[in-house]
Formats: structure tokens, C-alpha cells, sequence
């Protein structure tokens, strides 16, 4: 299991330095040697979504992507192993590329083009 937290760019001051924000595609050198690791064996990815990430790659890569929103490392061991059901949907679409990203309304929700996974996307409950 490879875990990944979603992408961000640290911020100065007080009040920044407490909320994430910046670019949601992961940095050039770090995706590289994300999907070399996802080359070399099957791999379930869990992408700790504490907001959209752009990810196609990753997503195409995976033998399994995960969305986590704060599961401990217990209970995604069990879904990965079987002994419990994953279920979930996503809060919000993730996006195919900063390009969509930044053609999209900032004021209107799952406004991306195309999006890799869409608003609502997931398992039933």
C-alpha cells in the first residue's frame, strides 16, 4: 500500500501555515518517482483527499486507487486485506489536469472538464 497525502504548497505566515493550498497536481519529480514505484509492482494507492487532487496518472497506474479522508492505517489495512467492505463516495470530482483546472469557475463546484473521477463517484453504501 503506498500512502500519498494530496498535494500542497506550504504557506508563510500564522494563519496560512493551518490550511492547505496551491497547486493540487503533485510536483514533476515526485510524481515521477511515484509511477515508477506503481511500474514496478501492483500497487493500492491511498490518496488522503483532504482536498481535490489532479491524479490521472496515478489513477491509471494503481492496481487499486483509495480516497481516505482520515481512516487509520488499521482500517485500510482491512479493506485492503478483505476484512472489511470499502464504501464511500467522493465529495467532490477530481480533476484530469491543471489545464481543467484552471479553465474551470472558481465559484461553481465540479465544474472541471472531463474530470478523472466525477462528484459522487465511488462505492454504494
Amino acid at each position: 500500500m503506498l500512502p500519498l497525502c494530496t498535494p500542497h504548497e506550504e504557506r508563510p505566515g500564522l494563519f496560512e501555515s493551518f490550511f492547505h493550498s496551491g497547486s493540487p497536481a503533485f510536483p514533476e519529480d515526485e510524481l515521477k518517482e511515484i509511477l515508477r514505484l506503481l511500474d514496478a509492482v501492483p500497487t493500492l494507492v491511498c490518496v488522503n483527499l483532504e482536498r481535490p487532487a489532479v491524479l490521472p496518472e496515478i489513477a491509471a497506474k494503481a492496481a487499486a486507487p483509495v480516497a481516505d479522508y482520515g481512516a487509520s492505517d488499521t482500517a485500510l489495512l482491512d479493506v485492503a486485506f478483505g476484512r472489511a467492505r470499502a464504501q464511500g463516495r467522493l465529495p467532490f470530482e477530481l480533476p484530469r489536469s491543471m489545464a481543467a483546472v484552471e479553465a474551470s469557475r472558481p465559484d461553481v463546484p465540479d465544474d472541471t472538464e472531463d474530470p478523472v473521477f466525477p462528484y459522487g463517484h465511488g462505492l454504494n453504501l
